[in-house]
């Protein structure tokens, strides 16, 4: 944003107090979401920056619809220039009330004699980075133990508006009003959790001229015109016939979750193949899908021999998925490394198919097919020698360079799932909640990922829809359970009534 504010400001000739007037007046809207602006009171608490700049255009909007406002500036006129300087001699002008906040005890004060009802939380922006100290400490403190709605502009002040992170405090919002474009702080955690209700306000930035480098936040619109279109005189050929190389011994769930997951989305027709020992379970579980047996060691995983078993079916295919619940066991691994280079029609490599490449990620470039790897952290953690906390503190850039790195569709599962191609576009997922943290949701959504990329979409756009579908399903699950009880087959289960979600959308645009 930075960039894009002296890009606006330079090259497009709009003057940074456009920008900060319309970003305070965003603001203002976003409270009407919450309140009638006439019955509120009202405390904007302004830092020395720009975000104290549009904390005091906050506060003139507001008071202009009815709403008892006060400002507590943390400094002093002098400490204050450019557009905030202006806005701050526009509210002296006016005849605003405004304290010069500049200790505590004085906030406090202010706090405790005017009893606000909401509090603009106008401190720092998305530039901040360390540790909030002295008067700042205090104030996002108060905050905090406020009983008042807190509106944080931009981001809440504390947080690191590049990878979520903070250090001793940040505010704790109910609602956060970005500007222009989300942040990664806005979505990254831990910051997303204290972001609240999270809006984007339009300050006057073309988004045509912008919209084209950056990582994209997946929304309705881009997955409504990525859902594949069905045809009615379509057949179970015209709809994709998809391949899912999976299970073992105990682990027989993951192989049909993922199969069955893949017949939700619409896949015409859903082999399964797994070892001939877990066969009568899976005949049981999945009326639908065709089973093949393949090869077994004496663990009753997947044998080398069992590529034989495969032949016929790698090239019938639109799609093809390896890896849910196949162990790494060592003759496992030796089938992974012998059937990779074998595959001639776009591929998924998931969960144990990917601790199997870990161990020798050259194996990689013997893949002759567009193909999506789907790694949690702890997984990506083994290919590329990091830890999965470092991964999750810089899960969009190392989403780009992995894709990159690998030539591939990079899905970085988790909070949020980023997905990235190897020209560098990205997209970070909105939907999903705590209850996809459980077993087997993995195994469901490669499944929907097979699914649509067996309809004939993309790689990319194959992970972009089924990644949204599937925190969609997470989401309408809650209306009628909790993230504590959510399970996989929950997401399955609500794959029917999130499809009718997103076309109901469509229909009513």
């Amino acid at each position: 944003m930075a960039k894009i504010d002296a890009w606006t400001i330079s090259k497009l000739g709009i003057p940074g107090t456009v920008l900060m007037e319309n970003a305070g007046r965003g603001c203002v809207d976003v409270l009407e979401n919450y309140f009638g602006l006439e019955d509120i009171k009202a405390l904007i608490i302004c830092g020395k920056g720009n975000n104290g700049g549009d904390g005091l255009v906050v506060a003139r909007h507001l008071h202009n619809r009815g709403a008892e406002v006060k400002i507590a500036l943390l400094g002093n006129e002098s400490d204050l220039k450019g557009d905030a300087l202006l806005n701050y001699k526009i509210a002296k002008k006016a005849d605003y009330d405004i304290r010069h906040a500049t200790n505590i005890n004085i906030l406090k004060n202010v706090y405790r004699t005017f009893a606000p009802n909401v509090i603009i939380d106008a401190i720092f922006g998305t530039g901040f980075q360390g540790t909030p100290k002295g008067i700042y400490y205090g104030a996002i403190e108060l905050m905090n133990s406020a009983e008042a709605f807190i509106l944080s502009i931009d981001i809440p002040s504390g947080i690191n508006g590049d990878d979520g992170q903070f250090q001793k405090t940040c505010v704790i919002a109910d609602a956060t009003a970005t500007m222009c474009l989300p942040k990664r702080g806005n979505y990254l955690y831990p910051g997303r959790a204290f972001c609240g209700d999270l809006y984007t306000i339009d300050i006057g930035v073309p988004y045509e001229l912008i919209n084209n480098d950056f990582p994209q936040v997946t929304e309705y619109d881009d997955i409504l015109s990525l859902i594949p279109y069905r045809p009615p005189d379509g057949n179970k050929g015209t709809f994709g016939q998809v391949l899912i190389v999976a299970g073992a011994r105990g682990f027989s769930g993951a192989a049909a979750m993922a199969a069955h997951a893949a017949l939700k989305v619409g896949a015409g027709l859903v082999r399964l193949a797994a070892p001939r020992g877990i066969i009568d379970a899976l005949e049981a579980k999945l009326l639908e899908v065709v089973k093949i047996p393949l090869e077994q060691t004496p663990a009753e995983t997947i044998s080398p021999k069992a590529i034989e078993n495969l032949q016929p079916f790698l090239k019938g295919s639109e799609a093809i998925v390896i890896g849910p619940g196949i162990t790494t066991h060592p003759e496992t691994a030796e089938f992974i490394h012998d059937i990779l280079p074998k595959i001639g029609v776009p591929l998924i490599i998931d969960a144990d198919a990917i601790n199997i490449v870990a161990q020798d990620s050259s194996l990689l470039k013997k893949i002759r097919v567009p193909f999506i790897l789907t790694p949690h952290p702890g997984e990506l953690a083994r290919l590329i020698n990091m830890t999965p906390r470092a991964i999750n503190r810089r899960r969009i850039d190392l989403a780009i360079e992995c894709a990159r790195k690998f030539k591939c569709i990079l899905v970085l599962k988790g909070a949020p799932t980023v997905i990235a191609d190897p020209d560098g576009k990205t997209y970070v997922n909105p939907t999903g909640n705590s209850g996809l943290a459980s077993a087997g949701s993995g195994d469901v959504l490669v499944g929907m990922i097979a699914g649509f990329l067996g309809q004939g979409k993309s790689p990319l756009h194959a992970a972009v829809t089924a990644v949204f579908l599937h925190g969609l399903c997470a989401d309408l699950a809650m209306e009628e359970s909790n993230e504590y009880a959510l399970t996989a087959n929950d997401l399955i289960d609500q794959t029917p009534g999130a499809m009718n979600y997103l076309l109901r959308r469509e229909f009513a645009d």
